[in-house]
């Protein structure tokens, strides 16, 4: 992709040749950055990576003021150290730029020097700075012209979105998840689809299952390959730019097939810099019109030269804590959620040292965590044992580049990453020796709540309280069950690009990756230690402490390895990307031998009884052609077949509960399948885009997927017992429209808008999707209905209004108003489909089975719609730059239901207290217990999952130098 930058012109100042960074000899290097840099090398070049792009490309054109072609004009950009020179056709272009904002120096004997400030560089692009300079004669200054970024890209192959880091302070969103699910294409999915709880809201592009999207730091993967799953959190003041590709990647990207969402962080520059950022709806009380949330978050950051006068390299540091009483504060409750919090923080560095003129190390760390309380409404009085849960990330990186040539550079890169879950009981938590022997039964009279001692001057607390002392001595009901996971990788990178000529840019690459995983699940930690057969393990000991280093349960080690080639082929505003992709994957884990008899003729699982496992390559070729067909307008069309590995948590089990639920039943539970084929997606998509006068463009995207072989749970008829595992037998159709229009600032107005209109259809919207048939072994007849996620309509509209320093009313001499920022985002968005069953109690605790009474996932639930407000006014405060905001999130406060009954269609109500069932229960509670059973049912319908936020109102201050 190119970009051809629109420059605006500032004003001239006296020409002056000051000494620059990288244009005298190579400088001594001091002696701490050559024993970086050797580790570095040896590391980099050793270790035994997912990445995705992070550098681009700058190519132009310098001609005279008379539009001649200018031979050997020195081409030079700041921060990079990196220069050349126009050739006898007066163009040039400067590859493996990493993805930031330049400024570009042009000079030439007998004509007037020039700077392009504000260049923006992006990953996997290129950006097309065309120069025009003039003689001394008539110039005698130098001339600074101010770059923005096109609104036409005009050799686009697929659908790809950039959010600057300034975007994304200016939103009235925190992180750059909420920021990429503002784009068009991408639902902002707030229902729980996976197995396990997140700490947010989940993003699915075009129509994909939500491991099909996948989330890079500088390149590097933040994503736990065992669940799909990202929760990495990132400083927001430490983004430089998000880059959302919606589809139709290149085939630098593999394993993944629906979208890829890219975080550029900052580096630091020749200048130190830094800032810090509070926020929080704490005032010493409720803000006005909402209330306070006890909702706290803490941002630093500071970078620079490692020495202000030596060329030794830079470092950036940025640092985040985080508190929140209630992490999700819900509006069908009046306040705050109780034991809802939690607390965590984000660290992060970056080191960036040269090598000489044409070398260069970047090294750089993420961490992250968040140790949080889940609340869950049966709990309401038992509060002592929601759920606890605890996510650690870390990764460290480095990257070596070495320029060869002008036209040549190769990278070589290493990545270790580690991501770890714990999930428990509240007050116990790892502790399972604690949680027995005996625990607070579901109580027949009120099967809603779960028996405790959270509020015993409740009257409906005094009784559950009374039962819990009846049953395990006021303990309350304890969380059922204990989880552990864990997974890391080494891996290793290597990537070569040559521009052969003027139109070809060829690129290649080699990827391999090592994984260590570990899980561990006790289904009964109330009878811990004495029974230990309940628990599914692999790579840890029975207590879920301790390790297991060796034999048939003790840790995976999958590797997987790709290759891949593109050429990128520019000529006359023509843009031909195609490439070829070859992927491997080894379980490295035996198999079963006979599904029908797993364990033998003996009833005994042994070696004799696994076999090697099977393996997979596929290769996966990809072609993207964009052209324009006029100077406003540029057409594109893209095809690929893309492969995903499956979840790799599907693909393994404990071989050790396998076979006490194969030989003695039980529980339903699902067991990995280590020869899963890898997931496939064949992928069309064709867009124009048109730019009307200077400041505002309209794009319109179509596209088409065909999915197979999706992984579903189905039920294994062995013996004695059946068990439960995964095959390759689901498939989805996904079709839509996407459409963007967006407004350059004028007259102090910019805008963004997006729409979408998809269909996703399938036969499963995750892999448990099935789980009830497998459960109850019914052969249901495969058929294709919506998928879970599939939301038919979508808009976002961003309106900011900005005012520059001396603009606005003016009194007493005074702009009130200069600096001012005002961001209003508009989203309404169609309800996601369920499947409408027959009327039954469905918040009870009892395990009871829902009937459908009608065509899965027919109906839909109710339309949302939000309006949230950002506003923030900077000055200057003590030499510093300094801004305060309000942001405020669901301004109206409108109550949206993401949820609904499915034996009602309503989030407020089911209609079994009105039933003759529910009617024999209330008339109970009303008599033996003197409580009005409608405030009971009413406070047990009040689920936690079914509204999204009320109005929030939180402040913030930021200073920054």
């Amino acid at each position: 992709m190119a970009w051809s930058y629109p420059v605006r012109f500032r004003g001239q100042s006296r020409r002056a040749w000051p000494h620059q960074k990288g244009e005298a000899p190579m400088r001594r290097i001091a002696p701490q950055a050559v024993i970086l840099i050797a580790l570095a090398v040896i590391w980099v070049t050793f270790v035994p990576l997912a990445t995705a792009g992070t550098t681009g490309k700058l190519s132009g054109k310098v001609v005279s003021d008379k539009k001649e072609p200018l031979a050997g004009v020195s081409i030079r950009v700041e921060g990079a150290r990196v220069a050349v020179v126009t050739d006898e056709n007066g163009t040039y272009f400067i590859l493996g730029l990493p993805a930031g904002t330049y400024t570009v120096r042009a000079n030439l004997m007998g004509y007037a020097a020039f700077a392009a400030e504000n260049v923006a560089i992006a990953p996997d692009f290129t950006t097309e700075l065309n120069i025009e300079l003039k003689t001394e004669a008539v110039q005698m200054g130098e001339v600074k012209v101010e770059a923005e970024r096109p609104l036409l890209q005009k050799d686009a192959t697929s659908t790809t979105r950039f959010i600057s880091g300034d975007q994304i302070q200016r939103l009235p969103t925190r992180g750059y998840k909420d920021a990429a699910a503002q784009q068009a294409g991408i639902v902002n999915f707030q229902r729980q689809i996976d197995r396990e709880s997140q700490n947010g809201s989940t993003l699915i592009v075009r129509g994909g299952r939500p491991n099909e999207t996948a989330f890079y730091v500088d390149g590097f993967s933040q994503q736990d390959p065992l669940t799909g799953n990202s929760t990495t959190s990132i400083n927001s003041s430490a983004i430089q730019e998000v880059v959302v590709l919606n589809g139709g990647f290149n085939a630098e990207y593999g394993r993944i097939m629906s979208g890829v969402v890219n975080v550029i962080t900052k580096e630091g520059g020749e200048k130190y810099s830094g800032g810090a950022e509070a926020l929080t709806d704490n005032l010493g009380g409720n803000p006005p019109g909402a209330q306070s949330y006890d909702w706290n978050l803490y941002d630093v950051n500071f970078g620079g030269p490692l020495n202000p006068t030596a060329d030794w390299g830079s470092f950036y540091l940025s640092g985040q804590r985080r508190w929140w009483g209630d992490r999700a504060p819900n509006g069908s409750f009046d306040g705050a959620l109780p034991n809802n919090s939690l607390g965590g923080w984000t660290g992060q560095g970056k080191l960036t040292l040269p090598i000489g003129q044409k070398m260069n190390v970047k090294l750089g760390a993420v961490g992250s965590q968040d140790n949080w309380r889940e609340y869950l409404n049966q709990y309401r009085f038992d509060l002592a044992h929601t759920p606890r849960v605890e996510d650690d990330n870390r990764s460290i990186t480095g990257q070596l580049s070495h320029t060869l040539s002008t036209k040549a550079f190769y990278t070589l890169a290493g990545s270790w990453f580690f991501t770890e879950r714990k999930r428990g009981d509240g007050q116990y938590f790892d502790n399972l020796a604690a949680y027995g022997p005996t625990n607070a039964d579901i109580f027949g009279d009120i099967p809603w709540f779960w028996p405790g001692t959270s509020d015993t001057l409740d009257p409906l607390g005094k009784v559950l309280g009374h039962q819990a002392n009846i049953n395990n001595g006021g303990r309350g009901h304890i969380f059922g069950t204990y989880l552990r996971r864990q997974s890391s990788y080494w891996a290793t990178k290597g990537e070569y690009t040559h521009q052969v000529n003027p139109y070809h840019q060829l690129k290649a690459g080699a990827q391999f990756d090592r994984h260590t995983l570990r899980f561990y699940q006790n289904l009964d930690p109330l009878h811990f230690p004495a029974k230990t057969a309940d628990i599914s393990r692999y790579g840890f000991a029975a207590d879920g402490k301790g390790t297991e280093n060796s034999g048939r349960d003790g840790p995976r080690h999958p590797y997987t390895a790709s290759v891949y080639a593109q050429d990128k082929y520019e000529r006359g505003g023509l843009v031909v990307n195609a490439g070829l992709r070859w992927d491997y994957i080894n379980t490295n884990v035996p198999a079963l031998k006979s599904e029908d008899l797993p364990l033998g003729s003996d009833g005994v699982l042994e070696d004799a009884d696994l076999v090697d496992n099977r393996t997979y390559s596929r290769v996966s070729p990809r072609l993207g052609v964009g052209f324009p067909i006029s100077e406003k307008t540029v057409l594109h069309a893209n095809w690929g077949f893309f492969v995903q590995q499956p979840n790799l948590q599907d693909l393994y089990a404990s071989y050790r509960f396998l076979e006490r639920v194969v030989s003695r039943g039980g529980y339903f539970v699902t067991f990995g399948n280590p020869n899963l084929k890898p997931e496939q997606t064949t992928a069309y998509e064709f867009g124009i885009a048109h730019q009307m006068g200077e400041y505002a463009k309209v794009d319109v995207t179509t596209y088409y997927k065909d999915v197979k072989d999706l992984v579903q749970v189905a039920n294994i008829q062995s013996s004695p017992y059946a068990f439960a595992s995964y095959r390759n037998k689901d498939f989805a159709t996904i079709k839509g429209v996407d459409v963007g229009f967006t407004l350059r600032r004028i007259n102090n107005v910019a805008a963004n808008l997006n729409y979408s209109l998809s269909f996703a259809e399938g036969t499963g919207s995750v892999s448990d999707t099935d789980r009830n048939q497998a459960w109850t072994n019914s052969r249901t007849p495969k058929q294709t209905a919506p998928l879970d996620f599939d939301q038919r309509h979508k808009l976002s509209v961003d309106l900011d209004y900005g005012l520059g320093k001396d603009e606005g009313p003016q009194w007493n001499g005074i702009h009130w108003f200069g600096n001012l920022d005002v961001n209003v985002l508009y989203n309404v968005a169609s309800g996601t489909p369920y499947t409408a069953t027959q009327l039954f109690d469905e918040v009870s605790l009892a395990a009871l089975a829902n009937i459908a009474k009608g065509p899965l996932n027919a109906r839909y639930g109710p339309w949302t719609q939000s309006v949230d407000v950002k506003a923030t006014k900077s000055f200057g405060f003590h030499g510093f730059d300094a801004a305060a905001f309000v942001w405020v999130l669901n301004a109206l406060d409108t109550k949206n239901a993401i949820q609904v009954f499915t034996s009602s269609g309503s989030p407020n109500n089911t209609g079994y207290l009105d039933t003759d069932e529910g009617q024999q229960i209330a008339d109970k509670i009303r008599t033996q217990y003197g409580l009005d059973p409608n405030n009971v049912y009413g406070q047990a319908l009040q689920n936690q999952s079914l509204f999204s936020n009320p109005r929030l109102v939180r402040f913030g201050v930021r200073v920054g130098f």
